[in-house]
């Protein structure tokens, strides 16, 4: 055989092998080549329903994505745990993602007695475009203006506190006991289904306080005020609110990244455009402008750095939710 037939050979081969392999894995050569569904676990209005409809306005226009849209399921209960029990049994395609805060995501998981999934063992990081900061907020009609000066009246009062947080195993949750347990202030946690619901329990004054997303102002600064957060520095898209910790407060310096995640078994180049999409989409600035109107500052976290702070957000939790539950 000639050397020229041997190349012709060779190379028809190599067509048919390449041909054989798009055949067997048609979703890895096109995809994504449907719209793909991002479940929300909270209702409408809150931070993470804000991020997900934010982020899956931009996500098509991101070459990899080859155009296709991306469609917000709002999914709300069990502090987020129902949308992702429904995400951990979809078919691992990539079709099917799951939007959730760090922190929530695992105190969900240890504040329950018998959680539906295990964030660390049932899903694979894809990567953060943005964060949430807890604040306590108070009516507009308060005459506090700081936490430090709250603290001290709600202590001399000898009142049980009632405030509004986003769910009943939530990071606002935890952050909420956290603070008002080493500040002594006698409380009594009120759960709903989102920030929003949270939000308007304050706003109708049924609450005496709420452990909220501090970006939940953004809208209604006639009605509540942000007097505090839990960093050590000021959250970037809300540089006026102080931090407990400037105020000699009790602070445990916690934020929740907000992150995509995929059921275990996604293929690893479906993978790889969801993340380049989501680094792709916190740079573009219509999504930053987007997020800075919703009082939220866009930024990228990637897949091993979601990780890294999840398993941080774990320690940090679980003596605080161990001793929660005697």
């Amino acid at each position: 055989m000639t050397s020229k037939k041997l190349f012709t050979s060779a190379s028809v081969l190599a067509l048919t092998a390449a041909f054989a392999v798009g055949a067997a894995n048609p979703a890895l050569a096109e995809y994504p080549e449907k719209p793909i569904k991002l479940y929300v676990g909270f209702s409408a209005g809150g931070g993470t329903d804000t991020t997900a409809r934010g982020f899956a306005s931009y996500v098509h226009e991101v070459p990899e994505m080859n155009g296709m849209p991306m469609v917000v399921v709002n999914k709300p209960g069990g502090s987020g745990m129902q949308a992702a029990k429904i995400v951990k049994q979809a078919k691992p395609d990539g079709y099917t993602l799951y939007i959730i805060n760090n922190g929530t995501f695992a105190a969900a998981e240890l504040g329950s007695k018998k959680s539906p999934v295990k964030p660390r063992e049932d899903f694979i990081h894809l990567g953060c475009m943005t964060q949430l900061v807890t604040a306590l907020t108070v009516h507009a009609d308060s005459p506090h203006k700081d936490a430090a000066s709250w603290v001290k009246e709600a202590k001399a009062s000898g009142k049980t506190i009632r405030w509004s947080t986003s769910g009943a195993t939530t990071m606002h949750g935890l952050v909420g006991h956290l603070f008002l347990d080493a500040a002594g202030v006698k409380n009594k946690k009120i759960p709903f289904k989102g920030g929003s619901k949270a939000r308007a329990a304050l706003v109708a004054k049924k609450v005496d306080v709420a452990f909220n997303g501090v970006h939940l102002r953004k809208g209604f600064e006639n009605d509540i005020r942000p007097i505090g957060v839990p960093l050590t520095k000021r959250d970037p898209a809300n540089k006026d609110v102080t931090t407990f910790a400037e105020q000699g407060l009790p602070s445990v310096d916690v934020a929740g990244p907000m992150c995509l995640f995929a059921p275990k078994g996604m293929p690893a180049a479906a993978q790889a455009k969801v993340k380049i999409a989501i680094k792709g989409v916190a740079a573009k600035k219509g999504f930053k402008k987007f997020m800075k109107k919703s009082g939220l500052a866009a930024f990228h976290i990637t897949a091993e750095g979601s990780e890294a702070n999840l398993n941080t957000l774990y320690a940090k939790f679980g003596p605080l939710i161990a001793s929660l539950k005697k």
